[in-house]
């Protein structure tokens, strides 16, 4: 982002196991997230990921808010033993 300033930060990612998901911020890690029974952050747990008869129909999902320098790089980094879909959005507020 070429601007700096106030950012709402949004991901879902979606697979049969707990993924954990970092953001990256000119490539050093700003925050990670992880799902599953018995891995704790401060951001709570997910122990439900895959196990719905349904199929699998809850994820990893946060919205955040981040206040970025000028020019910052933002990508992420996505682990999990399973295949897996998602999402990630950034907008400037």
């Amino acid at each position: 982002m070429s601007a700096p300033g106030l950012y709402a930060l949004s991901f879902g990612f979606y697979s049969k196991r707990a993924p954990k998901v970092s953001i990256l911020v000119n490539n050093e890690v700003a925050m990670t997230v992880a799902g599953g029974a018995g891995q704790g952050n401060n951001l709570g747990t997910i122990a439900t990921v895959g196990r719905h008869s349904a199929g699998n129909i809850t994820g990893l999902t946060i919205n955040e808010f981040v206040a970025l320098p000028a020019r910052a790089r933002v990508s992420l980094s996505f682990e999990c033993d399973q295949l897996g879909e998602g999402f990630f959005q950034l907008r400037k507020l």
